[in-house]
């Protein structure tokens, strides 16, 4: 998981043309404004990611008409990506380089989310008349309209939800002796597919298979669904079930985690003609794999 505050050095300080007041800062693989003389190079501050979610405190009041979010901004034509503040903000204590200062702040993580359809459809919340929330309180009705409670089950809960580091906060592997592969982050809709076993005392386990939106589990397998279109395209379900059983039989799940992109999803910037399908994620067990071990 991301640490969207954390401890950081400031590894150079270059001026930017023109101004007097700012200079640029790198933290890590950022390029990041401070205030002039705030920082020298070498001294730790206080790093926040993009997509950083500031607490309404006096320290970040300035924040304000940006609502409390740190996000990607130009000025005086470069770049800056991320926020810094001196270590001063925080209770007194001894913070250590890449130290995890998240909650100590309060900072949470800014999403920017549109419920699609497939989640409409598979969600109660739709159900929002007076006499729909007067009858969801009856069991019965609950699992009569529901179709037995499936659309009430939400995200897995032994599954991590997509949310993938970026190199510029590990630049530090660049150091390492390996051979490297640049790969782009498709921007599509995030899914996540799943077996997992069901247990059942004294006979043999059953197996669920599962697809997933960025927030639930999605039931419904139309052909107007972008999820399950990939799933049937690429054979999911039965590759799944057969890697399981080739490559991890004592598994209890795996998970196939991923960026579906389509003709009405983000735009079409992609131009495609039909759903499509990137993954990125093996997950056995709540480890993540690299697939090269689970090449044949």
């Amino acid at each position: 998981m991301r640490n969207l505050a954390s401890i950081k050095k400031i590894i150079d300080l270059t001026p930017i043309e023109n101004r007097d007041r700012i200079e640029l800062a790198t933290v890590d693989g950022w390029s990041v404004i401070v205030k002039k003389d705030e920082f020298k190079i070498n001294d730790l501050c206080i790093f926040c990611e993009i997509d950083s979610l500031l607490p309404q405190k006096e320290e970040f009041e300035f924040l304000r008409s940006k609502k409390f979010r740190i996000k990607t901004m130009k000025m005086a034509g470069v770049v800056s990506q991320g926020i810094c503040f001196p270590l001063s903000i925080l209770p007194k204590n001894i913070y250590s380089l890449n130290q995890d200062v998240t909650d100590i702040i309060g900072v949470t993580k800014y999403e920017k989310y549109k419920e699609s359809d497939e989640e409409k459809q598979n969600s109660p919340t739709k159900y929002k008349s007076p006499i729909f929330k007067f009858l969801f309180r009856y069991k019965i009705f609950r699992k009569i309209f529901l179709k037995k409670g499936k659309q009430q089950k939400g995200f897995p809960e032994f599954i991590v939800k997509t949310d993938e580091t970026r190199i510029q906060n590990r630049p530090d592997l660049l150091n390492y002796d390996y051979k490297y592969i640049a790969r782009e982050k498709i921007d599509g809709s995030s899914v996540t597919i799943f077996r997992s076993k069901i247990k059942r005392k004294f006979r043999k386990p059953l197996y669920d298979f599962g697809v997933c939106s960025r927030n639930l589990r999605i039931w419904s397998n139309s052909n107007s669904n972008n999820f399950w279109n990939v799933v049937d395209k690429y054979q999911l379900k039965e590759k799944i079930e057969l890697i399981q059983q080739k490559y991890f039989p004592d598994s209890n799940n795996i998970v196939f985690q991923g960026e579906v992109i389509a003709p009405d999803i983000q735009g079409n910037k992609y131009k495609v003609k039909e759903p499509d399908l990137y993954l990125f994620n093996l997950i056995v067990n709540g480890k993540k794999i690299n697939c090269i071990t689970a090449k044949s």
